[in-house]
């Protein structure tokens, strides 16, 4: 697959963004080191009576495994407890000259698995942690596009 070229002749407004400036805001936590955001899908369904309803995938997080026990201890509150705490997580997206381009509001984020990657005597790589949640919805705020 061929990289997008960026011209000058394109409206700053329709240059696609890359995918590797942003931050990961969870509440209550102090910083999250996310490495990857896999968004949840989000769907337009008919119920009863016609009646169209969202439904939302799950929001997964991952980072490098540290002595961070945040994660963890978040998903370990949630599978004990009914009650399960709920937070909001939010993405921002950067642009190339490093301003807030697209923040992402997932409310009532609960975490649903935890997962940590493989060890492998053979590899060098970093080990890996996995946090996904449900959320109830989502908002996008776009800031407006640089002259």
């Amino acid at each position: 697959m061929g990289k997008i070229q960026r011209t000058s002749k394109q409206a700053p407004a329709r240059q696609p963004f890359t995918n590797m400036h942003f931050r990961v805001e969870i509440e209550g936590m102090r910083g999250s080191g996310a490495l990857e955001v896999i968004f949840p899908e989000s769907r337009i369904v008919v119920g009863p009576r016609k009646r169209r309803a969202l439904q939302y995938g799950t929001l997964t997080l991952r980072r490098g495994l540290s002595r961070s026990r945040e994660w963890y201890d978040w998903w370990s509150r949630a599978h004990g407890s009914a009650n399960a705490l709920e937070r909001a997580v939010v993405v921002v997206l950067f642009d190339d000259r490093g301003a807030e381009a697209i923040r992402w509001t997932f409310r009532a984020a609960k975490p649903l698995g935890y997962l940590v990657s493989n060890l492998n005597a053979l590899g060098n790589e970093v080990l890996m942690e996995s946090l996904e949640m449900s959320v109830e919805g989502f908002e996008a705020s776009f800031a407006t596009a640089p002259p």
